[in-house]
C-alpha cells in the first residue's frame, strides 16, 4: 500500500469505538482515550486502519500516546505518517513511553531513550519504577522513557 492508498485526519466522534476496540486489539494502554486527542489513519475506501494521540496534561507537558495500527495494514508507512502528523507543528518535549523492543522504531523520529529515573518528569519517573518492578517478576517487557526535542523526522522507510 502505499501513501496514495490512505490519509491522515483528525479523530471525530464517530471514531471512538474504533480507537478503544484497536488499543485492546493491539493490547496497549487502554486509559486515557479521548478521542478528540487522536488522529486516524483511513484507507482511501473509507475503512479506519490506524489512530495516535497527542495527551497534554496539565503541567503542559505532552505526551505522544496510543500508536496502533490494524495488523493487516502494519509496515506500510501508517504508523510513521501518524507520528508525523502529531508531530508536524508541535513544540518541544513530547514524551512517550513504549516496549524496549519499539525504540528503534521511535528513534527514527527524533525521540531518544531517557536513560536514569533522575533525568524524568516526575510522572514517568513513577511511571518508570512500577514498570521496574513488573519486569522484576517477569511480568511486562522492560518499558522505555523517550523524549522528542524538536528533532527531524530522519526516515521514509515504511517500517513499523
Amino acid at each position: 500500500m502505499s501513501k496514495e492508498n490512505y490519509f491522515i485526519r483528525k479523530a471525530t466522534k464517530a471514531d471512538a469505538t474504533f480507537i478503544r476496540s484497536l488499543i485492546w486489539q493491539v493490547r496497549i494502554n487502554p486509559l486515557g482515550l479521548k478521542w478528540r486527542r487522536f488522529v486516524v489513519a483511513m484507507h482511501e475506501h473509507g475503512v479506519r486502519i490506524g489512530c495516535a494521540q497527542l495527551k497534554i496534561y496539565k503541567d503542559d507537558t505532552r505526551e505522544l500516546a496510543s500508536v496502533a495500527v490494524v495488523p493487516h495494514f502494519r509496515r506500510q508507512g501508517v504508523g510513521a505518517a501518524m507520528i508525523q502528523s502529531i508531530l508536524a507543528g508541535q513544540e518541544s518535549p513530547i514524551y512517550l513511553t513504549c516496549r524496549e523492543s519499539l525504540v528503534s522504531f521511535y528513534e527514527r523520529f527524533g525521540f531518544q531513550e531517557i536513560i536514569g529515573l533522575d533525568r524524568m518528569p516526575p510522572y514517568y519517573r513513577k511511571l518508570k519504577k512500577f514498570s521496574v518492578w513488573l519486569e522484576k517478576r517477569n511480568w511486562v517487557e522492560p518499558l522505555a522513557v523517550m523524549v522528542w526535542r524538536g528533532e527531524a523526522y530522519r526516515s521514509t522507510a515504511p517500517s513499523e
